[in-house]
């Protein structure tokens, strides 16, 4: 993937989104695609990308972190717009959503770790919002006894559900995840968090992999 969250779409009309200006969706596309292989490159190297001079970019974005930012923030916003509930039991709903999430965001993940420890990290957890709540209401229904956990508000367990995913996002990132083998540790990580025994999680993540396959 080229592209930050590129089979994500966006809603029209916001900064970075697909209703924004060609100029500043190339910028914002060249970003992703330079950052993600160096996220320390220089603002230059991103102009270079999308063929503008860096003037231009500057007129755009006044600063490196302020690029980085609108960047990271389409992103966000373009996977809380495009997550959805697939068919399956709600287990099966939550792995399937990870996994789409993983197959487009692990190409970036180097974005996962800068935002996460970033000033950021607060207003994209805010854009996620919708995605959390798909996950609360997979956990909500699939909980009780033998299934997911009902021991914590469902909000929780969908907390603990995006940070598990977030986690293995930033091994990959770091060298400590394996990338291919990263997404299906991502669905058993969460399907663990949202209270799955390791077994039952790795059954469910196997039948996943077949349907996606």
């Amino acid at each position: 993937m080229s592209a930050p969250w590129h089979r994500w779409r966006g809603r029209r009309g916001r900064p970075g989104d697909a209703g924004a200006p060609a100029a500043e969706q190339a910028v914002l596309d060249a970003a992703v695609a330079v950052l993600a292989r160096d996220p320390h490159a220089p603002l230059d190297a991103v102009a270079a990308r999308a063929g503008l001079d860096p003037r231009q970019v500057r007129a755009l974005f006044p600063s490196r972190d302020a690029l980085v930012a609108a960047t990271i923030m389409r992103g966000a916003r373009r996977i809380a717009g495009a997550a959805v509930v697939e068919d399956g039991t709600p287990a099966e709903q939550i792995a399937l959503l990870v996994a789409r999430i993983w197959d487009d965001q692990a190409p970036v993940a180097a974005f996962t770790a800068l935002w996460m420890r970033s000033e950021l990290r607060g207003e994209v957890e805010k854009a996620l919002e919708p995605v959390r709540v798909l996950i609360a209401d997979a956990v909500a229904r699939g909980a009780g006894p033998g299934g997911l956990r009902a021991d914590v508000p469902e909000t929780t367990v969908a907390w603990l559900v995006e940070h598990a995913v977030l986690a293995c996002l930033a091994g990959v990132a770091d060298g400590s995840v394996d990338d291919a083998s990263g997404r299906r540790l991502a669905m058993t990580h969460a399907l663990a968090a949202a209270g799955l025994p390791w077994d039952s999680a790795a059954a469910v993540t196997d039948g996943v992999e077949a349907r996606i396959a």
